[in-house]
């Protein structure tokens, strides 16, 4: 369980690397392990050979997927997506329908923003 103050701090964190992407869709995703970011991951127009396995458009690289692959922890491992819009307000980062099925076997957590907060996901 990730406490409140912890939250914002990872929030403030994701922010930033988010409003620093080049693109409309600015997500970010980290990967925390024992209250620590051990991996941060952005949307990418680069392709990777996972992204075309998974099946992304245009073999594009997710977030969620850019994180993963520069993790080199594989257990106890909760996942924090974050968008912001270009004016820095948050938006819905909820895994997409082809992350979300390998997310929920990797992360024994999955948090997400929207535009009225965070939400933790229930599965």
């Amino acid at each position: 369980m990730i406490t409140q103050r912890r939250l914002n701090r990872f929030l403030d964190t994701g922010k930033e690397q988010c409003l620093t992407i080049e693109r409309s869709k600015k997500h970010c995703s980290l990967i925390i392990h024992k209250n620590n970011i051990v991996a941060v991951g952005i949307n990418q127009f680069k392709t990777h050979p996972k992204a075309k396995e998974i099946g992304y458009r245009y073999d594009e690289v997710h977030s969620e997927l850019d994180a993963l692959l520069r993790c080199k922890q594989r257990r106890s491992l909760t996942l924090l997506n974050i968008r912001f819009n270009r004016f820095g307000e948050m938006r819905l980062a909820r895994p997409c329908h082809l992350c979300m099925p390998w997310c929920k076997m990797i992360f024994d957590s999955i948090y997400y923003t929207t535009p009225d907060g965070v939400v933790k996901l229930e599965y």
